[in-house]
């Protein structure tokens, strides 16, 4: 302030008056009583007028003046250069970090539809097939469990059946033999005709000897020699091997289908085995993938979050952008009008006419 008081001061020392000038000076004065700026100048020039500072100060403030607003301007868009600079780079890393972020929910998004949900899906059905499985072979062993005892039953019956008819037997070769050792007489062949009687009765259930015990029944009927005896005690033994024949005919079956069922109840429990480990791999694989899911959907709320906050920390950076931009043009514009002022004031002090103006205005009462 005090080098534009000098500055202002040297209007005092001009010589001449040429009325032109002084109405064009005048005009320069209404001019610069536009702005606060001019006004001050103004009010500085009649100071130094009155107080009759040399031109020269005067002309030096303005000059120094003149610089000051221009390294003022040339700071301020330096500084506007910066933060636009920075808003710049604030804003390009929050495009890309928004951008990948966006990547990211897509491809968590993506992997939760096409990944996760259906393999839990499909895992689920598997554990349930399983189950299924599991529940089959398990009826079939107690089906087959039940068909198994009740066939040894059968065959236990079968073998007291041919142990009764093989008792029977022998009990009629015993007889036959008493008669053909003397021990009893022809007389009393009825009880050797009850004898093979029970045979028949015991034995109606085996096919396989039953020719043999009707050809008994016709033989002994009616005998009366030892050749008839013999014959009978042939068909007797003959009778008695086919039953015990079929006994271990029986036997041996039986053995077979019960190796068989053995093997088939491995096979049934091995089988099973097999389905309860199948289950508890895939229900491992279950809670993997739905942990994974858990893990993602968490992962994913995280960066919807996070891209919420990207987009509104780059909304509030263009605002903050805007809102200096619109000061930074205020303070611009308002630095633009008071250089041209004081530029104008400098030409204006520097002009021919400054001097009779300054004088005119002075004697007419001031300059403003």
């Amino acid at each position: 302030m005090r080098k534009l008081s000098l500055l202002l001061l040297a209007i005092i020392y001009v010589n001449a008056i040429d009325p032109s000038m002084v109405q064009l000076g005048t005009a320069k004065l209404d001019e610069l009583n536009q702005s606060n700026l001019g006004k001050m100048i103004l009010e500085l020039a009649q100071t130094h007028a009155e107080m009759r500072g040399p031109l020269d100060d005067l002309v030096t403030a303005i000059g120094d003046l003149e610089n000051e607003l221009t390294a003022e301007l040339q700071q301020l868009d330096d500084d506007y250069t910066r933060s636009t600079n920075q808003h710049a780079a604030t804003q390009e890393n929050l495009d890309i970090q928004i951008g990948q972020t966006e990547i990211n929910i897509f491809n968590q998004k993506d992997f939760i539809d096409a990944i996760l949900l259906p393999s839990i899906d499909q895992t689920n059905s598997k554990i349930d097939r399983l189950n299924g499985y599991i529940n089959d072979n398990r009826d079939n062993l107690s089906k087959e469990t039940l068909n198994r005892q009740k066939q040894h039953q059968q065959f236990l019956d079968r073998v007291s059946e041919h142990q009764s008819a093989i008792s029977a037997v022998d009990e009629a070769i015993q007889l036959i033999n008493a008669l053909i050792n003397g021990n009893i007489s022809f007389a009393e062949k009825g009880t050797i005709n009850q004898a093979i009687q029970r045979i028949n009765t015991k034995t109606q259930k085996t096919n396989t000897v039953h020719p043999i015990v009707e050809a008994l029944m016709s033989l002994t009927q009616n005998f009366s020699d030892q050749e008839q005896a013999k014959k009978i005690r042939d068909l007797l033994s003959d009778t008695r091997n086919q039953l015990v024949a079929s006994l271990n005919q029986e036997t041996a079956d039986e053995n077979q289908i019960e190796q068989t069922w053995v093997e088939r109840q491995k096979t049934l429990n091995t089988e099973y085995q097999e389905f309860k480990r199948s289950v508890l791999e895939a229900t491992y694989v279950l809670a993997t993938y739905q942990s994974k899911l858990k893990s993602t959907r968490e992962a994913l709320a995280e960066n919807e979050n996070d891209l919420q906050s990207y987009k509104d920390s780059l909304q509030q950076d263009k605002d903050a952008q805007a809102q200096e931009t619109q000061i930074y043009n205020e303070l611009k514009s308002q630095y633009l009008i008071q250089l041209q002022t004081t530029r104008n004031a400098k030409e204006f002090v520097n002009s021919a006419e400054f001097s009779n103006v300054i004088r005119q205005k002075l004697n007419q009462g001031g300059l403003i």
